[in-house]
């Protein structure tokens, strides 16, 4: 009897010996983070590549699938389009979010993304806490997850910006959480997500940290000649962070905030980043994320980039000294990660919602091709082209956009003078009629892209691309900060890498789309594709059995 119950044991052996290994995708990662850094071209890498440390970007970038030529592939490249197309793999064609504020024919005034005054803000009083992701038309992979597992996976959105934190998470995920300015300083929610704020986030408020990172000076973290800019620290091209001070560190917050600047201070300086960091190991540990074999996600969302880069531009010290230190905050992340998750249990993608332009006048006063459209000037100019009838076919010109009176169902010769007069105009590199196709003026690319970020009923009818280097003229903008929302590369090339479980390891040199990152991520988790994913799965960047 022991003769064959050793034989059956050794068969047994042999038999699990020789059973082929689980495909990757049957063990996923226990939790997925995904990182959008708002406003980051992928130059940036390269710029300050020497300043980081060996824990952040640049361990994502050895050890993780770095796509070097990554784009979008759509316009207007802005924040909320931006979330959405990262996590659902579609353009705004797809999944409706158009634009940061759309505006509205019938009602003639815009609307906010996130807008929904169905719902009351959860730890905040503010309309600033009346948001939900009502207005998404197409799921998130924190959708996706939630229906592979059963509604068994935890699904949280941070981010100091509400539309980044919301349109991640989709309208099935379990919560988002944003911060509220003002003499508030909380991270908030909305009856969307739960009636309440959890106690690990009522914990968290109670910490009352933007106060304390505020009770500072900001100093620059290295020596003057070690950030990589011709320019100097205080320059024409900026706009400082309060009237009457230079546009220049070190920059007294204690004092600024004293002086009655509110709260969201914070998101112009570092700390905007470190709070945000905060948070997510908060909701890390408040909400057991990764704790099991169900798949979680979290959607990490640092807006203080695109917040401080709007005043200073790509160019500025204040911007580089605030990357070296998000550096710092990637590194605090993934060593968290590796202790609370485990290293090679989890897998992280990090990308950026657009990138942005050079400050014009800069580049004007070195000789480049760039300037401002004033759009007042610009509608003159067109108006003394067309017939009374023609005119009155406009009801507004907004972000390169331009609404007609009504929809017009037939080829009708005033919106054709229209579409022409625009395309005569010297700013005007590209012209599509969303109406008449195949109606358009310039590149075929221009063309493409708008249609891609088209969505009849909530887009504009003739959609106006500016020439490189140009971008409307604002109150704010007279010749210092910057924009986004072009075709252009500063606008779309930004870095894609995927890091961890699920991953191979390695450079990726031909050109992806943004889209191209949420069937990756599904395919590594063995989810179904957001369901209007238009991307396709990058397999240089998937390992295999």
């Amino acid at each position: 009897m022991r003769t064959f119950a050793l034989f059956g044991m050794l068969a047994a052996c042999r038999l699990v010996a020789q059973a082929p290994p689980a495909p990757p995708w049957a063990e996923p990662p226990r939790l997925v983070v995904g990182v959008v850094v708002d406003q980051m071209r992928t130059d940036l890498l390269y710029r300050y590549w020497d300043n980081f440390g060996e824990g952040g970007f640049k361990r994502l970038v050895m050890e993780g699938s770095f796509q070097r030529d990554a784009h979008f592939n759509y316009t207007p490249t802005v924040t909320g389009p931006g979330h959405a197309s990262v996590y659902a793999g579609t353009t705004p064609s797809g999944h409706g979010i158009v634009a940061n504020d759309r505006y509205d024919r019938q009602l003639r005034r815009t609307i906010y993304c996130v807008e929904d005054t169905s719902v009351r803000g959860v730890g905040t009083a503010l309309m600033g806490g009346r948001r939900s992701p009502v207005q998404l038309l197409a799921t998130t992979l924190a959708d996706e997850l939630e229906l592979r597992f059963d509604g068994r996976s935890r699904t949280i959105g941070v981010a100091l910006k509400d539309r980044s934190a919301i349109l991640p998470i989709g309208r099935t995920g379990d919560a988002a959480y944003w911060f509220t300015g003002g003499q508030e300083g909380r991270f908030v929610t909305s009856t969307w997500y739960m009636d309440s704020l959890p106690p690990w986030v009522e914990g968290f408020n109670a910490r009352h940290l933007a106060e304390e990172y505020l009770a500072r000076t900001w100093e620059p973290l290295l020596p003057a000649g070690r950030y990589h800019t011709p320019l100097a620290d205080d320059n024409p091209y900026e706009i400082p962070l309060a009237r009457g001070l230079r546009p220049k560190l070190p920059v007294d917050l204690d004092s600024l905030r004293k002086a009655g600047a509110g709260l969201e201070l914070i998101s112009y300086t570092p700390w905007g980043n470190t709070i945000t960091t905060d948070l997510a190991l908060a909701a890390i540990e408040g909400e057991g994320l990764g704790r099991d074999a169900i798949p979680d996600l979290l959607a990490v969302s640092y807006s203080s980039p695109d917040i401080l880069g709007h005043r200073v531009g790509p160019r500025a010290i204040e911007l580089e000294d605030l990357y070296i230190r998000l550096d710092q905050e990637l590194a605090r992340l993934l060593s968290a990660l590796d202790d609370q998750v485990g290293e090679g249990r989890y897998t992280l993608f990090l990308t950026a919602d657009h990138g942005g332009a050079d400050v014009p006048r800069f580049l004007q006063d070195r000789g480049a091709s760039a300037g401002y459209v004033d759009l007042a000037e610009f509608r003159r100019t067109i108006d003394t082209e067309l017939t009374r009838d023609a005119r009155a076919c406009i009801d507004t010109i907004i972000e390169g956009q331009v609404f007609l009176d009504r929809f017009y169902s037939e080829w009708d010769e005033n919106v054709v003078l229209v579409t022409d007069a625009i395309a005569r105009h010297p700013l005007v590199a590209g012209v599509t009629n969303t109406l008449l196709i195949p109606l358009h003026h310039g590149p075929d690319h221009l063309h493409q892209l708008a249609m891609n970020g088209h969505m009849p009923g909530r887009s504009g009818d003739i959609l106006i691309s500016w020439l490189p280097g140009y971008f409307e003229r604002e109150g704010w903008n007279d010749g210092r900060g910057t924009t986004h929302g072009s075709a252009w590369n500063y606008d779309t090339h930004v870095p894609v890498i995927l890091f961890g479980r699920g991953v191979r390891p390695g450079e990726v040199l031909r050109r992806t789309a943004i889209t191209d990152i949420a069937p990756t991520i599904a395919a590594i988790i063995g989810s179904a594709r957001p369901n209007a994913s238009t991307g396709d799965v990058v397999p240089e960047a998937v390992r295999s059995r």
